[in-house]
């Protein structure tokens, strides 16, 4: 009876609505067994309803209606933006299970990059969450498409590059790095200090990336503001 339960326990698949209400639990099943494919495509639907409402809502622009043959430009902005949301997510996935590989490589964990594929997935689902709300709310009400609205970047009106600084501190992101030390501790098999600074690294580059980006907006208004 005690070997039947325990392989009925090994045998259970983590699952998407569990990473939010018992994270710990989906970890420790995805380091017995890494599930992707079903919740790759559930990340991707997600994906793509968040990318077509902030597309609905630039498609409804007057600048853009004043166009000719705006409706087929139109169309075909929603056929780019699944396509690039697709493309886009995917590319975000397979890339960010080589980094939390590589964190659990120089960490002295042990995994593989299957295991560390499903962590991605299963962490980009707390994102892809937050794309949609933002996506809906920017398509249903009057807000800047360049605002996140889950942000300190929609809260305090700010100018380049504090604008982009700001859309760092965004609730999902926060609560995806939370995760992802969890998730780098339970599959991973790292210590708790190595996961968190894995996690401190990750999110310093992208508070960089994101100062940089912003410099280069700032700087690309400014001149062509001087022509």
């Amino acid at each position: 009876m005690e070997s039947q339960l325990d392989l009925s326990k090994e045998g259970r698949r983590p699952s998407l609505l569990g990473l939010i209400t018992s994270p710990g639990e989906q970890f420790e099943r995805m380091r017995d067994k890494p599930v992707f494919w079903l919740p790759l495509v559930v990340v991707l639907i997600i994906s793509v309803a968040g990318a077509y409402f902030l597309n609905q809502k630039l498609s409804i622009s007057s600048e853009l209606q004043e166009l000719p043959n705006a409706e087929l430009i139109t169309s075909v902005l929603s056929v780019i933006s699944i396509v690039g949301s697709i493309i886009g997510s995917t590319i975000s996935l397979l890339v960010s299970a080589l980094i939390y590989w590589l964190i659990v490589k120089i960490g002295k964990g042990q995994t593989d990059y299957v295991h560390m594929f499903s962590l991605a997935v299963f962490i980009y689902f707390i994102g892809a969450i937050g794309q949609l709300i933002n996506g809906a709310v920017i398509s249903f009400a009057n807000i800047d498409p360049e605002v996140i609205v889950t942000s300190l970047n929609g809260v305090i009106p700010a100018g380049q590059p504090l604008k982009s600084l700001l859309a760092v501190f965004e609730i999902f992101a926060i609560w995806k790095l939370i995760l992802l030390a969890l998730g780098l501790q339970k599959v991973g098999g790292i210590s708790k200090k190595a996961a968190w600074t894995g996690v401190a690294v990750l999110f310093v580059i992208s508070i960089l990336l994101a100062l940089i980006g912003g410099l280069f907006i700032n700087f690309s208004e400014s001149f062509e503001g001087a022509l």
